[in-house]
């Protein structure tokens, strides 16, 4: 499917033309095609589609067309708490063709190749961006960018043709041009060029004279210097304005390498960048920074040969530090750049000021290419920059103070490409390779090293992979020659301070592959501010990398790790530390927990206390999800570590982190989660925890589908371990699940044997409320498979009435009344004006928590709705929004309840043979009993015939 935005919207799939007829539709899908895959807030949306006045329910309006977008689109439409956003593959949209066309054609050294191009991305442009959706002062706001790339894409084109002479030719596009943008001095500019080469030296300073007046009246403005000096070049007939031949030049870089690879995305958009519309007064700066080993210093020489004819004038190459790796003053460096370009040795000023001026004064003018390759910081490059060209920079971090740079990080290779890397500089191939890769940590360094000892000493493959696979001796192994990586990090650290020294062998208890800076803190014992200058140290000399900016992250890669790992094996105050460390993450995330409505209770209820060192991070933590969205990975790694030190902190760490995984149906990490820590648990002797950890044991593996034997047995091992710790409200819950066990093997007077069993409980525990209505639930749930309808209603609307409302709980509670209400004898028809209530309750819960499994069960039960109210094609669409949902979020009951949906839908229709195929389709997938006692009921509840009869 192609989205066409650079015009009227438009969408194609293959030769065929898809129509949405109505403006806010279109609107929409071009609102989230401008930044395909990142979510777009509903608030913003409903601005953009009502810019004067809202209709009564925006979004409930909103809530539609997102509906119907998904049924005709062929593309991902997802929703969540940040927004909605559409997953389009990468190139559908005419925006992308046309920008990957550009940047081919900036990095295009080829005039007549650039010039075809630039001709193809322009050609995609039918007219205004977004010209038939919405108002010109909305289509402004949101293309204003777009257009300004259009426009400097066809100056680009302009200055590409003059270059080639075909200054007659543009003639007529130039006036087009002018008469678009008559204000647009780099057009006027243009038209004035090409009418001088073409003999109209009149009609040259014509197009001025009009400028002048045009700037003067609109604007109150004069033209720019350049544009005056232009018209005086003209009036003298200035040979400069002739096609003129670059002269010699020096030419510094040092000899590419032979092999590199897996850096060709990067050098591409740094060419484009480097090669981007130039500014006034400002070199374009691109920074390569990384690791130690990952390539920087190779990956900047290959750019700068494949740029090298761009810059005709020369390409100059500075080392910023000395083999000791110090750093080299900007004076002396910029001696060795002024001695290059002619000026002798007594010419050279004293001063670093005046040092800099006369390399701008030299540079002026001209179009040369710098590389500065191991720069420290920004206060070392800023006195070396000049006021044009371009420039090239490696360095192991960031230079955060150049903000006109463009930065891109060099990371490790991928194992695919490590596999390439190393099977080539070893002669053997990637596939004889493939098990060296993992052990290399993706850094080029490690991977030639390896190379060139299986490729010289003949080293067996199987033994190598051996040696590198024992952690202890990964390092020792690294060595050819002059290179060796632990020499390399050893040097690197040595010239760290204190305090990063120490800090660096402690980030091997964080066991993530990436962390915020906040885990500095409880390690190092001190503030946050304190701790992120640390960090930064580290960071500085690459010993870490920053891999996201906003907001902060950084990673150690595996070789990194391993020296790290070393390191820490000799720290005195380990112990102190990861106690510290694991209980700091549990104070936050139990923070961050009760910011989350997912009403999964915890029984053991402990203090963990106020986090002193880290207010800052509190404070993001209390957003709770959207803080563990990230933070996910340190925590797990947490609870492992805590398993092994602090086993009760382990288990609370578990039990206030699994109201999260379960809102984002993380079922790996928290099976992983809870059973590390139960595990840790059941030997340290705290019952209590222990009886809690089985019960969220069951809920996570009832949640993934377990066979119903485990989950029995996971039931009466949570029964057990709730009567050793004699705590009621956990013997409570505990029958709960033995009771759902019964239910899964459909024995439903063992289920209400439990429920009253459960109820006589309740009276004895502080929060009877919520004991009563979890009893009541799971009776109504089971009068309802009994088909004693009317009791379960009145059972599941009482549950309603003691619980609270909002939190996920609440949400799972009104789709069980939904499912009820469905099966009546109207098959929900005579329940619709609370159907609706009940699902749009529900809808806003799980939507507000990102909650996608749920919303999975909210359309389902909706479309099924839709089905009693007689709205077919809706259902159709609704349920195959549901359907969309449990294909990302396996779940037997949901997909069987959905097939249900469909069959409902297919009576409706009078399709009676797709009905029964549907629920052929549900049998299928039915691996319980009470599946399959669900799925006949619904054939009885809908009239069909049995598979037999």
């Amino acid at each position: 499917m192609e989205f066409r935005l650079l015009g009227p919207v438009q969408i194609w799939s293959g030769s065929d033309q898809v129509s949405l007829k109505r403006r806010q539709e279109r609107l929409l899908l071009a609102v989230l095609l401008l930044e395909p895959g990142k979510a777009v807030a509903a608030q913003r949306l409903m601005e953009l589609l009502w810019p004067d006045a809202m209709p009564t329910n925006p979004r409930r309006a909103l809530q539609v067309y997102i509906s119907r977008l998904r049924t005709v689109l062929e593309v991902e439409l997802t929703s969540g708490r940040e927004g909605y956003a559409i997953q389009a593959p990468l190139g559908s949209t005419d925006i992308e063709q046309y920008r990957t066309l550009v940047a081919q054609a900036r990095q295009q050294d080829d005039l007549e190749q650039r010039s075809k191009l630039l001709t193809d991305a322009l050609g995609l442009w039918r007219g205004p961006a977004l010209a038939d959706v919405t108002t010109e002062d909305v289509r402004q706001r949101l293309c204003g960018g777009l257009e300004e790339e259009h426009w400097a894409a066809e100056e680009l084109l302009l200055t590409t043709e003059l270059s080639l002479g075909h200054h007659q030719e543009l003639l007529p596009r130039l006036a087009d041009l002018t008469a678009a943008q008559p204000t647009r001095e780099t057009f006027a500019a243009a038209s004035m060029l090409a009418l001088y080469r073409s003999g109209r030296q009149t009609d040259a300073l014509s197009v001025y004279t009009a400028l002048v007046r045009r700037l003067d009246e609109e604007l109150g403005l004069e033209p720019g210097a350049e544009m005056r000096d232009l018209q005086v070049a003209i009036l003298r007939q200035d040979p400069s304005l002739d096609l003129t031949v670059p002269s010699a030049a020096p030419r510094e870089l040092p000899a590419d390498v032979g092999l590199l690879i897996g850096r060709d995305d990067v050098l591409e958009e740094l060419s484009a960048a480097l090669l981007g519309p130039a500014r006034t007064g400002v070199p374009a700066v691109v920074c390569l920074y990384g690791a130690a080993g990952t390539g920087k210093s190779a990956a900047a020489v290959r750019l700068g040969h494949q740029l090298a004819d761009s810059y005709p004038d020369g390409q100059l190459f500075a080392r910023l530090q000395d083999v000791n790796g110090q750093s080299l003053p900007p004076r002396t460096v910029l001696g060795q750049l002024l001695r290059s370009l002619g000026v002798e040795g007594s010419e050279l000023p004293e001063s670093l000021e005046e040092r800099s001026a006369l390399l701008r004064s030299r540079l002026a003018d001209k179009s040369v290419l710098l590389v500065f390759d191991d720069a420290i910081d920004a206060g070392q490059l800023r006195p070396l920059l000049p006021a044009g060209g371009a420039v090239i920079i490696t360095s192991r971090r960031p230079m955060l103070g150049l903000e006109d740079a463009t930065h891109r990080e060099l990371r490790p290779l991928s194992d695919e490409t490590s596999a390439e890397l190393l099977g080539a500089v070893s002669g053997l191939g990637s596939a004889r390779v493939a098990e060296v890769v993992p052990h290399c940590a993706g850094l080029p360094l490690a991977l030639r090293i390896v190379g060139a000892r299986l490729a010289l000493i003949r080293e067996d493959v199987a033994e190598v992979v051996q040696t590198l696979a024992d952690e202890s001796q990964r390092l020792d192994y690294l060595v050819a020659g002059d290179r060796a990586v632990r020499a390399s990090l050893d040097l690197t650290l040595s010239t760290a301070t204190t305090e990063a020294r120490r800090l660096f062998a402690h980030l091997a208890l964080v066991g993530a592959d990436e962390f915020a800076p906040w885990v500095a803190a409880p390690l190092l014992n001190t503030d946050e501010p304190t701790a992120a200058a640390v960090l930064e140290n580290l960071a500085a000399l690459g010993l870490i990398q920053l891999r996201r900016l906003t907001p902060p992250r950084y990673g150690v890669h595996g070789l990194v790790r391993a020296f790290a790992v070393e390191l820490l094996q000799s720290v005195e105050e380990r112990t102190a530390v990861e106690l510290r460390y694991v209980e700091t993450v549990l104070r936050l995330v139990a923070t961050a927990d009760g910011s989350i409505d997912h009403a999964m209770a915890t029984s053991v209820v402990v203090d963990v206390g106020e986090e002193r060192l880290l207010r800052g991070t509190v404070a993001a933590a209390v957003a709770g999800s959207p803080w563990l969205d990230v933070e996910a990975p340190v925590v797990h790694a947490a609870v492992l570590l805590a398993a092994r030190v602090a086993p009760r902190t382990a288990g609370l760490l578990a039990l206030r982190f699994k109201g999260f995984l379960a809102v984002r149906d993380l079922r790996e990490m928290w099976i992983s989660v809870l059973q590390v820590a139960r595990d840790a648990t059941a030997h340290s002797g705290d019952v209590d925890l222990e009886a809690d950890l089985d019960r969220s044991l069951w809920v996570v593996h009832a949640q993934s589908g377990a066979p119903p034997d485990a989950l029995v047995q996971l039931a009466e091992q949570s029964l057990d371990s709730a009567v050793r710790s004699g705590n009621v409200e956990l013997r409570n819950r505990a029958l709960e699940q033995v009771a759902w066990g019964a239910q899964l093997r459909t024995d439903f007077d063992r289920t209400l044997e439990m429920v009253d069993e459960m109820l006589a409980l309740a009276g004895a525990i502080p929060e009877a409320a919520s004991s009563t209505a979890r009893a009541l639930s799971t009776r109504g749930v089971t009068l309802q498979w009994l088909g004693r309808n009317a009791e379960a209603q009145a059972d599941l609307r009482e549950v309603l009435a003691l619980d609270k409302p909002g939190n996920r709980l609440h949400a799972i509670r009104l789709v069980h009344l939904a499912k009820c209400l469905l099966d009546s004898p109207g098959l929900g028809a005579e329940h619709l004006d609370e159907l609706y209530d009940v699902v749009g309750q529900a809808r806003e819960i799980v939507e507000r928590l990102g909650d996608n499994l749920g919303l999975a069960y909210v359309e389902n039960c909706a479309g099924t709705a839709m089905v009693a109210a007689g709205g077919l094609d809706d259902a159709e669409r609704v349920l195959g929004v549901a359907a969309d949902l449990f294909s990302r979020h396996r779940d037997e009951s949901g997909e069987i309840a959905n097939a249900v949906g469909w069959a409902r839908l297919a009576v409706a229709r009078g399709e009676l043979d797709r009905a029964r195929r549907e629920l052929g389709r549900a049998l299928q997938i039915a691996s319980t009993d009470l599946s399959r006692f669900e799925v006949e009921r619904q054939r009885k509840l809908l009239g069909l015939p049995s598979r037999t009869s």
